[in-house]
């Protein structure tokens, strides 16, 4: 069986606040956790899309994200105002549409009555409909009291509308036995369609050790002066609210002055101001009752453990939650005697009379003075909720749905208007078709139609065409179908397939450059770019088109639909779509015939028409890897990203992910997505003619992968991502190294902005982060505690390492690459390479200085030096320029030819990777491909990629370098020096089919979700400073006196917390102070000062104790050195005192 959940009633503004709301998804997930056997989905609204990700949070791990499914609407539809009436009939419409693709049994709306203020849409169909239709009724108290709740004619007619929905529902689920009741004696439903499924609380509603701990911050936060006697619930009439404060205005003064009303809730203004008034006509001050506004949940059951008592003076529920909620945190609780309340509370002592003010305040005086009564409810308190559970509530539920489904009797199939009668027939050879209303159809068909007799000709029909109201094209497996197939895209045509294929059509319609501009699309429609390459490798046979052409592909030509098959095993999914054109022109017609029509705009209908194919589930193609290659279809640079996208994007298409067709896409101007046809019709299919670069559909089963690096586009166009994360689709964000974050000075300053956008966006908006080694997703994971981006679903991160171009890299077998003439000054003295673009990180300075200490010292050796320069580059380019050493012992080339470069490597005697930080290091590779020992900065991402096949250095000084080299000299005469062989790498088949696997089967290495844990990196853009200077990604003195750092200015939650402030000492000499402070620095939280007596060997320079009594909005550090005080500052860690382990603060290598 196969349910739809329709949880709208979760997603309108508070939803999730209100009983109903809370009630409708504790039931939804107690189904989705206990399904009995039967597939489960949840139907939600994109007109209220700002809950979207909230409810995928929430049904994560119990659902499959593709089993949350979105539709569009036509918003505002909000019943209150006529102006919607057409909006609202068109999307109930179209609601009905996508009910139709799911193929239920049974759709249960969560809450009928609904939308007559809000974006919500539901309907249930007078006949007609193939499912079975339930609903939850929570009670009839505007039907009991139609002149408090229904005195707005307009407000009458919505209600009386929804309850003639709940009338022909086949599944009433009453939230109590009072509900059921109600619903059989005011609406007549009989008995068998009502189903008493009862409910529960949510499980954080909860006895807390330990409460009293709190209450002393939790009671200043809602203004709450003393123990309270407590409401909470909502505010319309039936609450009774007014009742409850004129009966505090009657308890004896003992009890009143010792005690405060607690009314908890986001109450409208306008009741507010009702209750005051009535305050102050009862003669109760302004501070015995207090207003707390919206409380969370977490806050909700602190209130509950810690009031004096919970009233719940209702007049009316259907069932009475908060009393519930209640008592399970093990407040005492009294209640209202009417409805559903004696039902909830199961205490006859503790009930009162809610229409007499006197009564109610008996029952708190005895309530809050009579220990033995309060102990006599506190036990039954915490015994009474263990009667309701919500497994049991969906399990009523489900065995109200099966029962459903077994007795319905079949309905008739929806009936499509009638074709008009004028019809154009073209057979297919020894047509033997009936039906489709073509009987009466005129025949066109040239001579050579077997067995077909017609005197009106192909070429006749070309210019009869417009007479007929109706093309109907029989399509078979034969040569002669080429002709009328290729008569099918000049206007709307009904396409009647004969045979399962009709590969000997296509492959006679390929011959003409016209017919295989049709069968590449056709191609290209039915399998991707997959199919194309088959098929042109096959020169374009009958049987490969035959195996790749589907059926459905046909709709996609002009207007062209498909009315039937003589395939018996097609899926009948792949069925949905066919008959597009009619399926238009049947919700054109119902919405035509509403009420409300003729206030349709021109906007409105083209929303319409957006709608109808947004909310298209299964797309002609089936799912797609949408690979986003914005900024390579601007402009390829070459750069080494770019070279990385090429070579997957080659090896995707070669082997794309199973289940998926590879789809490259970008961004346009205006933020739309568009297929990068053209792109791929270059590169890989040069002079055939693809469809038109046009915009992507998605669909919640399609995979995003942001392989380009387009830093400016993500963040500019946040709303559409997020869209597509609402709307289920996947989407995984490469990440090639987190350098701009981590070493901000290589970077242009103006630039810096740009890329923590991106970093910020996807770490907000993705499914997983895929970076290019395991140590960039450490980087990655650490660095999320400092960005700590919103999320409500957890963030997965992976890796995959890259390959090398191996055959590129081998050609030629290296016979003439010594002599090459631009290398013949390296002479036979040892040769040290860098390949590699010059900038700041890459080392080239530092490097630089250590071989002129060798020059010095004698060393006859080479430096030999490929790249071009790259930012921030101008004094080391011109040092490089002017060296007296130029072509002596130094040896620079901005370009080099391949030719070059394999010279280089094979004449070489190390590879020297001194770079201060990299994402990967493809040249390591290259190199070690071509037998080069490798000599490189002890980084985490080369330990990774080289491991014991390298030599390691340390230190960012010339001396320190100029000491490894030496060493390295000594081990290499000796025959010791680390060799490359045996070294791993992954060619870029290997290296896609890893990333494939990452995403795929879900290979993380972390998951993240946001935690009170803090870790600030000096780098961190929020720090400032008035005498250090950010070097290497950490903060350094200078030995002037002032304020080293100060940030980052960041919101954090009351609480007791471990500070740590990580770096080091280069002399032991000079005093820090440290201040620990929030509100602009004047509320000070905690203080220290040090020198370099406190520091610890695991780079630790101080470590204090911080408590947080309420929640800062702007905490941050001030760190203020004397002169002559020499250290660096690396990080700041504030983590929780107990219960975490405490983090690696281990410090940079200084």
């Amino acid at each position: 069986m196969h349910i739809v959940l329709d949880l709208q009633a979760c997603q309108s503004p508070g939803g999730r606040r209100r009983g109903i709301g809370r009630y409708s998804l504790a039931l939804a997930k107690a189904m989705a956790a206990n399904p009995r056997g039967h597939d489960v989905t949840v139907l939600l609204n994109t007109a209220m899309s700002e809950s979207i990700e909230y409810l995928r949070a929430e049904f994560d791990g119990l659902l499959p994200q593709e089993r949350l499914i979105t539709w569009d609407a036509v918003a505002p539809t909000a019943y209150m105002d006529p102006a919607n009436t057409f909006r609202r009939k068109a999307s109930e419409t179209l609601r009905l549409q996508v009910l139709r693709q799911l193929k239920p049994d049974i759709v249960h709306v969560a809450s009928m009555i609904e939308g007559f203020a809000e974006e919500l849409v539901a309907t249930v169909p007078e006949a007609g409909e193939a499912y079975s239709n339930a609903a939850t009724l929570y009670d009839l108290i505007p039907l009991v009291h139609p002149e408090k709740y229904l005195f707005d004619s307009r407000a009458r007619q919505w209600y009386m509308e929804k309850i003639e929905y709940l009338r022909r529902a086949e599944v009433l689920l009453g939230i109590s036995r009072f509900t059921c009741d109600e619903a059989q004696e005011l609406l007549s439903i009989p008995r068998e369609r009502l189903t008493d499924i009862s409910g529960a609380a949510d499980a954080i509603f909860k006895p807390i050790a330990g409460a009293e701990g709190f209450r002393q911050e939790l009671m200043r936060r809602y203004g709450l002066l003393k123990p309270f006697v407590m409401y909470a619930g909502g505010f319309d009439p039936r609450k009774n609210i007014g009742a409850l404060i004129q009966a505090f205005a009657l308890l004896p003064r003992a009890v009143r002055q010792a005690h405060q009303l607690a009314i908890v809730g986001g109450a409208p203004e306008s009741a507010r101001l009702e209750l005051i008034a009535l305050m102050t006509k009862a003669g109760v001050a302004a501070n015995e009752v207090v207003f707390t506004g919206y409380v969370p949940d977490s806050d909700l059951v602190k209130l509950y453990n810690l009031c004096a008592l919970y009233v719940f003076p209702s007049l009316q529920e259907g069932f009475g939650l908060p009393a519930l909620e209640a008592m399970s945190s093990g407040a005492i609780v009294i209640g209202s005697n009417t409805s559903s309340l004696p039902e909830v509370i199961g205490h006859p002592g503790s009930l009162f009379d809610p229409s007499r003010p006197q009564a109610i305040a008996d029952k708190i005086v005895e309530a809050i003075t009579d220990e033995p009564f309060r102990e006599n409810l506190r036990v039954h308190g915490l015994k009474q909720p263990l009667k309701f559970s919500w497994w049991e509530s969906a399990r009523r539920a489900m065995e109200a749905f099966e029962a459903a489904v077994e007795r319905r009797q079949p309905t008739a199939a929806i009936v499509v208007p009638k074709q008009r009668d004028s019809v154009a027939f073209l057979p297919a050879p020894r047509s033997t078709a009936t039906g489709q209303g073509i009987e009466s159809a005129v025949v066109y068909a040239d001579s050579d139609c077997d067995g077909v007799s017609s005197k009106r000709s192909l070429s006749r029909f070309r210019d009869e065409r417009q007479r007929y109201d109706r093309v109907v094209i029989e399509l078979a497996n034969h040569p002669y179908c080429a002709k009328t197939l290729a008569l099918a895209v000049d206007g709307a045509s009904d396409i009647l397939l004969r045979e399962r294929t009709f590969g000997a059509a296509l492959h006679r319609l390929a011959a003409e450059k016209s017919g295989r501009e049709l069968v590449v699309s056709l191609l290209y429609r039915s399998g991707g770019y997959g199919a194309l390459r088959a098929a042109i490798d096959a020169d374009f046979s009958a049987s490969i088109l035959g195996n790749w052409v589907r059926a459905r592909s046909l709709s996609t030509l002009g207007q062209c639909q498909l009315l039937a098959s003589n395939d018996p095993g097609a899926d009948a999914m792949e069925r949905v779509g066919w008959n597009w054109r009619d399926r238009i022109r049947n919700i054109a017609v119902e919405m035509t015939a509403s009420d409300g029509n003729a206030d349709a705009s021109a906007q409105d209908w083209t929303r319409v028409a957006m709608a109808i194919s947004r909310n298209v589930l299964t797309p002609v193609g089936g799912p797609q890897w949408l690979v986003d290659i914005s900024q390579l279809t601007v402009s390829d640079a070459g750069t080494g990203i770019q070279r990385v996208v090429r070579h997957v994007l080659d090896e995707l298409f070669v082997t794309p992910p199973p289940g998926y067709r590879v789809e490259p896409i970008y961004l346009d101007k205006d933020g739309v997505f568009h297929y990068a046809r053209s792109y791929c019709a270059r590169r890989y299919f040069p002079g055939e003619t693809l469809p038109a670069d046009e915009v992507v559909e998605f669909s919640s089963a399609d995979v995003y992968l942001g392989l380009d690096l387009g830093a400016h586009l993500v963040p500019q166009y946040l709303d559409l991502f997020r869209e597509m994360r609402y709307r289920g689709i996947k989407q995984h964000f490469v990440v090639y190294d987190l350098l701009p974050i981590l070493r901000p000075d290589c970077f242009r300053p103006e630039l810096l902005p740009t890329f923590r956008s991106w970093y910020e966006a996807v770490s907000e908006l993705a499914d997983s982060i895929v970076c290019i080694s395991r140590a960039v997703a450490d980087e990655f994971e650490t660095w999320l505690y400092q960005s700590m981006p919103a999320r409500q679903r957890p963030l997965a991160i992976g890796y995959f390492h890259l390959g090398a171009d191996i055959a590129k890299a081998g050609a030629g077998d290296g016979s003439d690459v010594h002599v090459h003439p631009q290398l013949a000054g390296l002479g036979e003295h040892p040769t040290f390479l860098m390949v590699g673009t010059i900038e700041p990180r890459k080392g080239h300075a530092q490097t630089l200085e250590a071989f002129e200490r060798l020059w010095q010292q004698g060393v006859e050796a080479n430096l030999l030096i490929i790249g071009r320069a790259g930012w921030l580059s101008d004094h080391v380019m011109q040092r490089l320029r002017e060296h007296p050493q130029q072509g002596k012992q130094l040896f620079w080339f901005d370009a080099a030819d391949d030719n070059l470069l394999l010279a280089a490597y094979h004449r070489a005697s190390a590879m020297l990777m001194a770079s201060e930080g990299e994402g990967f290091g493809l040249p390591l590779i290259e190199a070690a491909h071509h037998g080069l020992p490798l000599i490189t900065r002890d980084l985490p991402v080369f330990r990774e990629i080289v491991g014991e096949h390298g030599y390691y250095f340390t230190g960012y000084g010339a001396e320190s370098l100029a000491g490894a080299l030496t060493a390295w000299l000594a081990l290499d005469a000796q025959g010791n020096a680390p060799q490359p062989a045996g070294m791993r790498w992954q060619t870029w088949s290997e290296s896609t089919a890893q990333l494939i696997d990452v995403v795929s089967r879900g290979h993380w290495v972390h998951t993240w979700m946001p935690r009170p844990l803090y870790r600030h990196k000096a780098s961190d853009h929020r720090f400032q400073t008035d005498v250090g200077k950010l070097v290497r990604g950490r903060m350094e003195s200078r030995g002037v006196a002032g304020l080293l750092l100060c940030g980052p200015s960041v919101p954090m939650l009351a609480g007791h917390y471990r500070v740590f402030l990580s770096g080091g000492w280069r002399e032991h000499s000079g005093r820090v102070r440290l201040d620990i402070a929030s509100e602009s620095g004047a509320q000070v939280h905690a203080r220290a000062e040090f020198g370099s007596e406190y520091s610890s060997a695991d780079g630790c320079l101080v470590e204090l104790e911080l408590d947080l009594s309420v929640d800062a909005e702007d905490l941050a550090i001030r760190v203020e050195v004397d002169a002559g005080t020499d250290l660096w500052i690396d990080e700041l860690v504030i983590s929780p005192w107990a219960n975490l382990p405490l983090p690696d603060i281990s410090p940079t290598t200084g």
